[in-house]
């Protein structure tokens, strides 16, 4: 018995274990740690997620309404063209009409040919009036069109700003969150109204209510920078739509040799006669005073011209044979004041007289001018407007201006800003800690102890900014997308409401300029957390 009692002495077998029960416990507290570590980062990885998801979605739905403003404002433009279409038409119709009737007139007094030329005659003066009466109300009916097409844009334009805008984007379903726990607000005021305001300046104010009343502008002809611009950008993409035939003819540098055609001409030796026209949809500069109102709107004119020139060693002269004109307006705007009128030439001087003899025009030009005033459109008055469109203020600078008031960078494409948290009590308090509402681990299994260890979240652990209002008590998250202008190959061009080319995509939080309404950059710890 001494002998065994001295070997158990002596005997060293069985000492790893205890070693091993000790750092058992701390490796099974560096396992929970590491387990509560690694949920953590999936935490703030699923809130960052719905973080980037937001601000994407609100980006896309805002590059949607850019879009829709695009494709309305094309439809004007095609609206605008069509009138200038039918506009034309119609004064190239009674152009020639005013060249034809007095050769039926003529033809009416031949045997036989006569009754078939007069009936054809009481044809063409049916559909004349047919057509005079569809261009007097096609004109009204695109422009009233053009100003639906207005109240459609100001209306999705609206209904982001102080619909979709104005409040808190919170995801609606995220793997990361539930209804019982779901994901918080960053300051649901202030970044609100920092996207707010950046959706609004991409159209030149701070508030939505600027920018709908500069814009309604429009239609009164404003004496106002922005509004004569955006007139005149109108003005000049409308006439683009022009098709050649509309806008000078179809063949301005080869003229036709067929007197039916819009732009023709025929040379005899160093005399030549034909037709020139031109249609165009045109402005007026804002006047003051008793004129403001009668020149505020725009105007379509198409006119027709016959024209005779000589290039002769004994005379040199280009002669206005014949000309009509039709103009779509609400106010007569230019002299002589009328919808549509024609003017007939008036040789003068012994050159001119000699070649309105040598050409026999002279009673040719009485006929033309008594059927010109008989047979004027009839209606002859064709309201006309230019309507009221959303516009892109672009900006040729690539940073943004800091404060509310600062003005956009990145060329004034919008962008937004997303704050989402998930509170400490939430994070206590998910799926995996359901059953003690908190982090508590501990080797026996009751209660608390000295063998238990707390890694639920505290209110020593949630980060602290000088300078801002206080971040959520837990995680943390901020993302920012941009609504950009892209036009794939080789074009270069600045972004524009003309084009349906907008798209979103996700942008650092400090490059945004709505990140620079809230001043960000300015907070040394935000922005580090911002950067990481």
């Amino acid at each position: 018995m001494n002998h065994l009692l001295y070997r158990l002495r002596r005997d060293e077998e069985g000492q790893t274990l205890v070693l091993a029960a000790i750092f058992g416990l701390v490796l099974m507290l560096c396992v929970l740690g590491t387990v509560n570590l690694g949920r953590a980062v999936y935490d703030k990885v699923q809130l960052q997620t719905a973080a980037d998801s937001a601000a994407y979605s609100q980006a896309a739905v805002e590059a949607r309404v850019l879009n829709f403003t695009a494709y309305t404002n094309r439809a004007m433009v095609v609206h605008y063209a069509s009138i200038m279409a039918a506009t034309s038409y119609l004064a190239w119709a009674h152009f020639l009409w005013a060249g034809i009737s007095p050769l039926m007139t003529i033809a009416k007094l031949i045997p036989y040919i006569g009754v078939v030329v007069g009936a054809i005659q009481k044809v063409m003066e049916v559909l004349m009036r047919l057509m005079d009466v569809a261009v007097a109300l096609l004109t009204p009916i695109l422009s009233a069109a053009n100003l639906v097409l207005y109240g459609l844009q100001e209306g999705a334009w609206w209904s982001v700003y102080g619909g979709r805008l104005a409040q808190s984007m919170v995801p609606e379903a995220h793997s990361g969150d539930s209804t019982a726990h779901p994901y918080k607000p960053i300051w649901p005021t202030l970044i609100p109204l920092a996207n707010m305001a950046v959706f609004a300046q991409a159209r030149g104010h701070l508030t939505m209510i600027q920018n709908t009343i500069e814009t309604a502008k429009i239609l009164l002809n404003a004496q106002n920078d922005a509004v004569q611009e955006a007139r005149l950008h109108m003005l000049e993409v409308a006439n683009s739509a022009r098709q050649p035939w509309v806008a000078y003819g179809d063949r301005m540098r080869d003229p036709s040799f067929s007197p039916f055609g819009r732009h023709w001409r025929i040379k005899v030796i160093c005399v030549q006669l034909g037709a020139v026209a031109r249609t165009e949809l045109g402005g007026f500069q804002p006047r003051g005073g008793s004129g403001a109102v009668t020149r505020a709107q725009a105007q379509v004119w198409a006119g027709d011209r016959l024209q005779a020139a000589a290039n002769c060693w004994f005379l040199h002269t280009q002669i206005p044979v014949f000309t009509f004109v039709a103009m779509d307006q609400i106010f007569n705007t230019v002299t002589p004041f009328k919808e549509s009128y024609s003017k007939v030439w008036e040789p003068k001087g012994f050159g001119q007289k000699t070649l309105a003899t040598l050409l026999l025009l002279k009673p040719v030009l009485k006929a033309m001018d008594a059927i010109a005033k008989k047979s004027t459109p009839n209606p002859d008055k064709r309201l006309f407007l230019l309507s009221p469109y959303v516009y892109f203020a672009p900006r040729a600078g690539a940073m943004p201006g800091l404060g509310p008031t600062g003005a956009l960078g990145n060329f004034a494409q919008p962008d937004v800003v997303i704050g989402l948290a998930k509170e400490g009590r939430d994070y206590n308090a998910e799926d995996g800690a359901r059953k003690y509402f908190g982090r508590k681990f501990s080797f026996n299994g009751k209660g608390a102890g000295r063998g238990n260890v707390d890694f639920s979240y505290t209110n020593s652990d949630w980060p602290k900014v000088a300078g801002l209002p206080a971040l959520h008590k837990g995680l943390n998250a901020f993302a920012a997308a941009q609504v950009y202008y892209h036009r794939p190959g080789d074009w270069k061009e600045q972004p524009n409401f003309f084009n349906p080319l907008w798209g979103a995509r996700l942008m650092p939080v400090l490059e945004s300029n709505a990140a620079a309404k809230l001043a960000f950059g300015k907070v040394p710890g935000l922005s580090t957390l911002l950067m990481h």
